[in-house]
């Protein structure tokens, strides 16, 4: 498929209501949040499904009243990382699938968490994972949304699929390719990157790919790429023309 480099207002601003479906709270910033931002500043709904959290999966080697305490710190942290970007309060959504063990839970499961919320919010696009991120719970997030999604003839729904640094890439061959290119200004990879400092758990330091330095950087390359001074990548599972 041949690399397209569309600016927003001429694509993705018909896109009223946008949902994005990732495994864990961060990787929709980590892979879309100067999209958000730029998406929120127009005037779009940004909603945001997070079906793992990461503290289920301590329960081995956690008490219960400690795992509920960092599960309500970081959802209290997701919410103020995600206003910095735009996203109101009421339009995330969380799951108590187990974090980096998603595959545990039979797909079917998920799938019909992510069908309940698309026919909620009934979006006019997605955004979630590529199929081939090193994570398992991110290719399971994108098989289920694939699923979810399948076009009938009252429903066809766009699908892109972002990059996760620290995820993406990981995997040889990569299978990475995008061909969609958002031009975003530097003010909102700064956003991006103030919301994912929120996460204090999950921003690491300069060179580890989530640092702040390392995502300007990113913006940076990806916007080389396409023409513009800063840009986010996504690759186009799924497109759709009235």
């Amino acid at each position: 498929m041949p690399v397209q480099v569309l600016k927003l207002n001429k694509m993705i601003s018909k896109y009223k209501k946008i949902l994005t479906f990732f495994a864990h709270p961060d990787d929709e910033t980590l892979a879309a949040g100067a999209t958000i931002n730029k998406l929120s500043n127009s005037g779009s709904q940004v909603y945001v499904a997070i079906p793992a959290t990461g503290i289920h999966a301590r329960k081995n080697t956690q008490k219960k009243n400690v795992r509920e305490k960092k599960l309500s710190s970081l959802r209290n942290d997701t919410f103020k990382a995600l206003s910095f970007i735009g996203v109101k309060k009421s339009n995330i959504f969380f799951g108590d699938f187990d974090d980096n063990e998603l595959d545990k839970h039979t797909l079917l499961k998920l799938i019909h968490w992510i069908e309940k919320l698309i026919e909620k919010i009934k979006p006019d696009a997605i955004f979630t994972h590529h199929r081939y991120c090193t994570n398992i719970d991110h290719q399971y997030c994108h098989e289920a949304c694939i699923v979810a999604t399948r076009p009938s003839i009252n429903s066809h729904i766009p699908v892109f699929c972002g990059e996760v640094p620290s995820s993406t890439g990981y995997l040889k061959p990569t299978q990475w390719e995008p061909n969609f290119y958002v031009n975003v200004s530097k003010d909102d990879v700064k956003a991006k990157i103030k919301a994912m400092q929120t996460f204090k758990d999950e921003a690491r330091p300069d060179p580890h790919p989530r640092s702040p330095e390392v995502l300007m950087s990113l913006a940076k390359v990806r916007g080389s790429e396409s023409g513009f001074f800063f840009a986010e990548s996504f690759m186009m599972q799924k497109m759709f023309e009235y």
